[in-house]
């Protein structure tokens, strides 16, 4: 089971606004859930991919595999 996140620092963040800040947040933070269409896309995750590309290997992986002449044809 997966537990809640702790969000129990955004009171103390809160604390230390102007009374105008605390309502600009306010209007700000009733936009993201009101205003919002559900989106499909706020689910996926940012992707950076493998550490070396594997296109950019491809002739290191041939001249391990076949050999160095095949490879630089």
């Amino acid at each position: 089971m997966a537990t809640a996140p702790d969000y129990s620092d955004l009171f103390e963040i809160i604390e230390h606004l102007e009374p105008d800040q605390v309502e600009e947040l306010r209007r700000h933070a009733l936009r993201l859930v009101k205003d919002t269409p559900p989106s499909r896309f706020r689910v996926l995750r940012t992707f950076d991919g493998p550490e070396t590309d594997l296109g950019a290997r491809a002739k290191d992986i041939l001249r391990e595999e076949f050999g160095r002449s095949d490879a630089d044809r």
